[in-house]
């Protein structure tokens, strides 16, 4: 490494500059940045309850469709940086912006085993300025993580394919498992691989220990989903009837008509993909460079169609994203920017791909327009650039509050929120050793009603905290940092 180092002081230099640039972009203020909400205080009980109490979670989060969840993968990954720094949420974020520094630097070595250095250095300086990736790399969910499990199972079959030492697809097939239990859509990842697997199985090379490699790497993924099939055989298999009931039931979320979803395609690859990741929402740049990454792949198939030999890479970018918008298009929801992580690394590969092609002065130009333009409107939508949410503070000082206010007497708590749910202000209640008391089992002298909308009346509220609490009245409002806070005392009068 440090021969390497000093043979290479100029590209050491600038991919230390983009990775210290991407660390910066997720690392700044990310106490103040991150998102810290229902879903997040949710996992943080949960890990809290793990480190704590030893109560191991077999089950990860819910998704948005069904009876279907997750697997626990992300709560244990949790879990090691919150055990570092004691049940602090803001570990668990540190953890997921350096994860995302992480896929920088694999888009960086995956461009410059492929293309070469300068293409290399292109591709990982746009995906680490890339204001989707960053927003998605500064606060923990379970989402974030897929870019890079994604880029390691591509990694896994890069170096089976180089080495003919197929013992790397163990490394595929676990990352596969893990990017499944980020999010269900990158089941679509499966089909990839199955495809990057027949395509080793058909070449005529080398085949040093295939049987073993693939045989490994099936294991490497029931072990890592073993977790959640144990769930289901004691629960009534739930996630099999949810992922049934998601594909054949009534109300199903997929459709496998490709030919009423090839409009979907189109839009999913430029508007989804090409304009929120890598155009900055500006409708000329993103259709450039869409066109150019389809030229790229145009350029692929002609030296397919001609008989020459077509480099392995160019295939695998090609299938990775055409059956992954494929994938995608059969989803018939609405698709937001998290849904396309197992997706969003392969046009940043793709744009090195095509500068792979040029050679001389015109890759250097090429890459240069590249980073400038693109750079400057990714710039311009940097998160950076809007003022801090600080939930994560207002979550901690309302906390506080309500504990100073309850004078060290039991209380119960509601939280009126048209998009939120109350489980961040139920962690850190409890983490400072007032957790508040359920009702209807137990009924206390004070109900402590946060709202986070406009308006909020409490009184009367169908709210199962506040109606469960019966009768009551409001004592006094405050407001701290913008949120309401409300005191209510019983009234059994009703007056």
């Amino acid at each position: 490494m440090i021969k390497w180092i000093k043979q290479n002081r100029g590209e050491f230099l600038l991919i230390s500059f983009i990775l210290l640039l991407a660390a910066f972009f997720r690392f700044y203020k990310i106490d103040q940045y991150m998102t810290f909400l229902g879903d997040e205080g949710r996992d943080a009980i949960i890990v809290k309850s793990l480190l704590v109490d030893h109560d191991l979670p077999f089950i990860g989060p819910p998704t948005s469709v069904g009876n279907l969840y997750l697997g626990p993968l992300y709560y244990y990954m949790m879990v090691v940086s919150m055990a570092v720094f004691w049940l602090n949420p803001v570990a668990a974020s540190g953890m997921v912006a350096l994860i995302g520094v992480a896929a920088v630097g694999l888009i960086y070595y995956l461009a410059r085993e492929w293309f070469g250095k300068y293409p290399a250095l292109i591709s990982s300086f746009l995906y680490a300025v890339s204001p989707v990736n960053i927003n998605y790399s500064r606060f923990s969910w379970n989402p974030n993580p897929t870019p890079f499990f994604s880029l390691l199972a591509i990694l896994g079959f890069y170096k089976a394919h180089k080495s003919r030492d197929f013992r790397w697809l163990i490394l595929s097939g676990g990352v596969l498992a893990g990017a499944l239990q980020m999010h269900y859509l990158a089941l679509i990842l499966v089909p990839v691989a199955g495809v990057l697997w027949l395509m080793e199985l058909l070449s005529k090379t080398s085949k040093r220990f295939f049987l073993t490699g693939t045989v490994g790497a099936v294991l490497a993924f029931i072990l890592l989903m073993f977790p959640l099939v144990l769930f289901d055989f004691r629960h009534n298999f739930l996630n099999y009837r949810g992922a049934q009931e998601m594909f054949f039931g009534k109300g199903e979320a997929v459709s496998f008509n490709l030919i009423t979803r090839i409009g979907e395609i189109i839009n999913i690859f430029n508007e989804k993909l090409i304009g929120r990741y890598i155009g900055g929402a500006n409708w000329l740049v993103t259709l450039l460079v869409s066109m150019l990454i389809v030229l790229t792949l145009l350029i692929s198939l002609k030296i397919k169609m001609a008989g020459k030999t077509l480099a392995w890479h160019y295939k695998v970018l090609s299938v990775w994203l055409i059956l992954g918008l494929i994938g995608l298009s059969f989803y018939k929801n609405e698709i937001y920017d998290h849904y396309l992580g197992f997706l969003n690394p392969a046009p940043y590969l793709l744009i090195g791909g095509l500068l792979g092609y040029l050679k001389g002065k015109w890759q250097i130009i090429a890459g240069g327009v590249f980073v400038i333009v693109l750079g400057f409107v990714n710039f311009q939508k940097s998160p950076l650039l809007l003022p801090p949410n600080n939930q994560l503070g207002k979550t901690q000082e309302v906390a506080r509050f309500i504990i100073d206010q309850s004078d060290n007497q039991p209380f119960n708590f509601a939280l009126l929120a048209k998009s939120n749910y109350d489980s961040a202000y139920q962690y850190y209640l409890d983490l400072y050793g007032h957790k508040p008391k359920v009702v209807p089992v137990e009924i206390t002298d004070q109900l402590f009603v946060v709202c986070e909308d406009e308006e909020c009346i409490p009184i009367n509220s169908p709210k199962y905290e506040i109606s469960a609490y019966g009768w009551a009245k409001v004592e006094w409002i405050k407001e701290i940092d913008g949120i309401k806070v409300f005191k209510l005392i019983p009234n059994p009068s009703g007056k």
